[in-house]
Parts: structure tokens; sequence; C-alpha cells
């Protein structure tokens, strides 16, 4: 199996993006329609498409010039390669990642999905990645839709307050589309870190709104009101069929004072989720300074307000 790399370019998005949408370990985090919210100069792009004799596509990997190595992918939550579903197999896997290696002088570095992000096995790629680089697990925390939300819930009074919630009927909680809500809950978000923790959003609101524009439908923002008002929001990207992801998730500190709306918000994210045959929902990860440092308040809330069941995310790193 001879493979040649070729250095991507805008003249391959539309090529690139099917391929990631049929084949091995792809996110929306890999594509370049969810890629290019980034400006233009913010990161150096490495990324490469990898054909066999210059005529089958047998991989795509999303990547960055990072310092003085490289990455996949900084901008994005996941990144590494998409590999040809003809090609799944170690033997092939195998000489795709050796090939990575070499065009990248084995100095790239790699954040890869969780494995409950994908229908097929992924621990060929972690072991094959882990040859060549030293792996760091993060803590990070799902749902699996399938439970019963309300019975897994620990925390006697989130559980009463959020049975409440559920009768009264001036609360209510869906999904938006105008843009008018996501200016309000940005503001929101914005407050709650800049009270809690002293920090600013991922994104500006500017970049918010683009990768709402790009994604369409393949995220939604959650919202519990109360008589119109935000009493707290979560972000949800489809990353992928099997999956998703919930970002930004923020309470009105000044109108929601027992944390009911967050609870509230995950439960009908579950049901909608379980609704279009989803199996996980994906809390994000518990730890700081790739996986050394666990933040224990964060993992609590996770974990028994709710009902996060802990995985791995990984970092294989050079060093």
């Amino acid at each position: 199996m001879i493979l040649n790399v070729i250095k991507y370019n805008n003249n391959y998005s539309e090529i690139w993006d099917k391929f990631v949408k049929e084949e091995l370990y792809g996110t929306i985090y890999h594509t370049r329609n969810f890629i290019s919210y980034h400006p233009i100069n913010r990161f150096i792009d490495e990324s490469i498409l990898i054909y066999i004799d210059n005529t089958e596509l047998v991989c795509v990997l999303p990547c960055c010039k990072k310092n003085d190595k490289y990455f996949s992918y900084t901008g994005a939550t996941y990144g590494g390669p998409v590999i040809s579903k003809k090609y799944s197999k170690i033997k092939y896997i195998k000489i795709i990642i050796e090939k990575i290696f070499e065009y990248y002088n084995n100095n790239i570095e790699f954040r890869i999905a969780n494995d409950i992000y994908f229908k097929e096995s992924c621990y060929t790629l972690y072991f094959l990645l882990s040859q060549k680089t030293k792996i760091y697990p993060e803590l990070s925390w799902y749902i699996d839709v399938n439970n019963d939300f309300i019975k897994n819930i620990d925390n006697k009074r989130n559980k009463t307050n959020f049975k409440k919630s559920l009768s009264d009927k001036s609360i209510s909680c869906t999904f938006y589309d105008n843009i008018e809500d996501y200016n309000i809950f940005y503001n929101i978000l914005k407050k709650n870190l800049n009270t809690n923790h002293d920090s600013e959003p991922t994104h500006t609101l500017d970049e918010f709104i683009k990768i709402k524009e790009l994604l369409s439908d393949k995220q939604r923002l959650y919202l519990v009101k109360q008589n119109n008002n935000i009493l707290g929001g979560v972000y949800v990207i489809k990353v992928t069929e099997q999956c998703w992801y919930t970002f930004y998730i923020s309470r009105n500190i000044d109108l929601d004072k027992t944390n009911m709306s967050i609870i509230y918000l995950m439960y009908t994210i579950s049901n909608d989720a379980k609704n279009e045959n989803v199996k996980y929902i994906d809390y994000g990860i518990s730890t700081e300074n790739c996986g050394k440092l666990i933040n224990n308040g964060l993992s609590d809330y996770k974990e028994n307000s709710l009902c996060g069941i802990s995985n791995y995310r990984y970092l294989f790193l050079l060093n």
C-alpha cells in the first residue's frame, strides 16, 4: 500500500467533509465547515489528505502548527485521523499512522474523542497512537439516555426542586433558534463566568453566532424560561449520530437560585436525544493540565447533580 500525502487547501473542502461524514472516527469537529469559523490567521493550518497511489482517499487529518510542534486539532474539542472504513483493520491503520508521523517528523500530538462517540471500536487507534506518544487520560462525564434520569438524581433537594418545576406551568424548556435568545444567553453565560470563575467564554459573541450559522441543525441552544425570562441554558453540538456534546452549561445566577434549570435542561436534552436515536450525552471533562489535576467541585456536580458516568478522553502527547 503506497501512500501519498497532499497538504490541504480549500479546493478539497467538499471531498474532505464528505469523507468525514462517511468514514471512521469522524466528528463534526473534523469538518472544514466547523474549522472555518476560526479567523484565517488564528492558526497555521497543516492539515493533510492521504491517498493510495494518488487516487483513493484513505485518511484526512486536521492539524495545525502549535509552537514548535503539530497538534490535531487546536481550536476544536477533538481531532485525530479520520480513516476509510475499507481500511479499518489494524494492519492498514498502522501503515496510515506511520505515514502521519513520518510526514510530521514524529512531532505531532493529538486529542481524540471518547469511545462513546463512535459505533465502531476506536481502541486500535488509541493503541497505535500510544506506541508513538504518551497517553494522558482526562476524566470525562456522560449520560446514557436510556437510563432513568430522574431516578438517578442523587441530591434530594435538587430532585425535589426539579419535580416542582415540571409541574409549574410558567416554566418551559426547549431549544430556540432566534438570534436574540443567543445574545441574551451569551450575556448570562459571560456574567456567570466572570462572577464565579473570573473567566471569559471560549468564543466571542460573533464567533458563537457564526458557529450557530455554520452548523445549522447540527447545534441547538436549549433554554429554560419562566414567563419569557431565561433561567438557564445549555449549548448542544450534535458531534456524531451516537453522541451529543454539551457546551456552555450556565444558569442565570440572578433568577435561578436552586440550580433547577440545569437539571431541567439535561432532562429535556436527554429525552430529545433518545427520541432521535442518540445514545449518549457528553458533559465534557472535569480535569485540568492534561488530566493531572481534578476539579473536585465540577466532578461532584456532573456526577451527582447531573447523573454523570465517568469516562476517559485521551490526549496523546510527546512528553
